[in-house]
């Protein structure tokens, strides 16, 4: 038996149980109506038997023979020709007593009435089922009154087994409305199999629940955020991990659909989720973190085309990954500077000593002098105007560098900048990738220079950098696409381009700060970035 059952999909076994609801409801339906008709046959024939006996009791000619000296005489064959003619089994006139004038078996007159006639004798007329002479039967019971007082009785009945034969023409019609219960809920429940089995696709119970299980043990430890929304936009479901990276409750199978206002999603993402569009690898901030985020339509399998569900977001965590690129940015600036520097200090050296060997000594001196001179006074400033040791030798060697591409790279730092929010290695990765990419937009120009300003804004406890080139400018339909990741206008090496704006706006994001570009035309490019002071932070 278990093994059959085991076999019966959920759809199979949903129509077995709804066809044997509908089979005991449509039995209990039908009991219920055959008590009903029996209900309704019975009274019929008590207010037949009433109605007679109580036309009797007040008849005048009863009421005169049951005072004459022999009241079955006359009583007798009157009684019968109302039993013959009104559909009762019985007519019995009786004395107070209770001993019969009349009844239908002449051997019965002069015997004791079978029924109760107490009540009569008080004057009030009652109806009741009795097993009399003829078996049982529905009567009525009345009393003759005359003055006021009592002289006999009169009861009228009709034999159960008439009443039983009177549900005869009703039984087609309780048999046709129980095979029609049948018939509808068995098309019901088809239907109803049907509709399951496309649902279910005909699984069984066991595999059905193993592939749910199969689902939230997926669903719950894989270390990617996910969120389903239905087609009203509303959340339905996501996974712990997507609960941790937007600090949303646990989350709970019966939990009911949430609006995204409700669980206070941010509202780059809430706007996302609730667009329903196609997103594919957009990063977005979450409180401290950096979100990849992807959106796709969800649709059942199978559905035509544009019926969703709603849709299915995948979240994952670039916070480490961004720390690493930032790093390896700021690593991969300072050696290309420093790369740079060497090369050129080469160069200085290899004159040197070529005026040494060829006996210009002085020449040689002079060549060191100046060249330490304004070396060591660029350091200086450099030095005095910032706390960050690495800073000063990341300008140093973008100097080294631009000067080798043949790019005048001109500095204004002011004096003593203010402490700011951003990491060295942050730092770097900011100034080292605007830099760069200015003195790649200004290397083809016919006065190829770069402007490097950086201040502290104490009206806003900012520190400001603005990076000026005399590049050709960006097409105008690309500005909103530059700091997207992998978006480039030159070239890709064999690393890819593409990623260091996008770098720097994800570290200024995280940070408080922000960056914007002012494109002018044939006239350059200017990249204007800033972030808060210490102070800010710490008030």
């Amino acid at each position: 038996m278990a093994r059959a059952e085991e076999r019966w999909s959920i759809a199979s076994r949903v129509f077995a149980v709804q066809l044997v609801a509908v089979i005991v409801l449509s039995g209990c339906l039908t009991l219920a109506l055959w008590l009903v008709s029996r209900q309704s046959a019975d009274d019929t024939a008590a207010r037949l038997s009433l109605g007679i006996s109580t036309t009797l009791a007040r008849d005048p000619f009863v009421i005169a023979e049951v005072q004459a000296p022999d009241p079955s005489a006359k009583l007798e064959p009157y009684a019968l020709r109302i039993v013959g003619s009104t559909g009762v089994d019985f007519v019995t006139i009786m004395d107070t007593s209770g001993t019969r004038y009349t009844h239908p078996d002449r051997s019965q007159i002069g015997g004791q009435f079978l029924g109760t006639i107490d009540r009569a004798l008080e004057g009030k007329s009652l109806t009741e089922t009795y097993t009399g002479t003829l078996g049982p039967s529905v009567r009525a019971v009345v009393p003759v009154m005359q003055g006021g007082k009592v002289i006999a009785i009169v009861s009228a009945g009709v034999t159960v087994q008439r009443v039983l034969a009177s549900l005869a023409p009703r039984i087609p019609f309780v048999i046709g409305a129980a095979v029609l219960l049948v018939a509808l809920g068995t098309v019901g429940a088809f239907i109803a199999r049907r509709s399951l089995s496309r649902v279910t696709g005909s699984m069984r119970p066991g595999e059905l629940s193993r592939m749910v299980g199969y689902y939230e043990s997926v669903l719950h430890s894989v270390r990617e955020g996910l969120i389903l929304t239905d087609d009203r936009g509303r959340v339905v479901l996501y996974n712990d991990e997507a609960a941790d990276l937007l600090g949303l409750p646990p989350s709970v199978n019966d939990r009911p659909p949430s609006s995204v206002s409700e669980l206070g999603l941010p509202p780059t993402i809430a706007a996302l989720i609730e667009s329903r569009d196609r997103i594919v690898e957009e990063s977005h901030l979450a409180g401290d973190r950096v979100l990849l985020v992807n959106q796709e339509p969800a649709s059942p399998t199978g559905s035509r085309p544009g019926a969703a569900l709603g849709s299915l977001t995948t979240l994952r965590d670039l916070t480490e990954v961004q720390r690493l690129s930032g790093e390896l940015e700021s690593v991969r600036t300072l050696s290309e500077a420093l790369r740079s520097q060497t090369h050129e200090y080469a160069n200085r050296l290899h004159t040197v000593v070529s005026l040494i060997e060829l006996g210009r000594t002085r020449e040689a001196i002079e060549l060191i002098a100046q060249e330490t001179e304004t070396s060591q006074s660029l350091a200086d400033d450099l030095v005095g105007a910032s706390s960050e040791p690495a800073l000063a030798a990341l300008l140093l060697g973008k100097v080294a560098q631009a000067a080798e591409r043949g790019v005048h790279l001109r500095l204004a730092l002011e004096d003593e900048l203010a402490a700011s929010v951003l990491t060295t290695s942050e730092l770097v990765s900011v100034i080292g990738n605007l830099v760069d990419n200015a003195v790649d937009a200004a290397s083809g120009s016919a006065a190829p220079t770069v402007w490097v300003r950086l201040a502290t804004d104490e009206d806003r406890a900012v520190v400001e950098l603005v990076v000026t080139d005399s590049g050709g400018g960006i097409d105008p339909g690309s500005v909103g696409k530059i700091f997207t990741r992998g978006f480039t206008t030159k070239p890709a090496g064999l690393s890819g381009r593409g990623f260091g704006l996008a770098v720097v706006r994800d570290i200024l994001s995280r940070r408080g700060g922000r960056v914007t570009v002012e494109s002018t035309g044939v006239e350059g490019t200017r990249f204007v970035a800033d972030w808060p002071t210490v102070d800010v932070v710490t008030r």
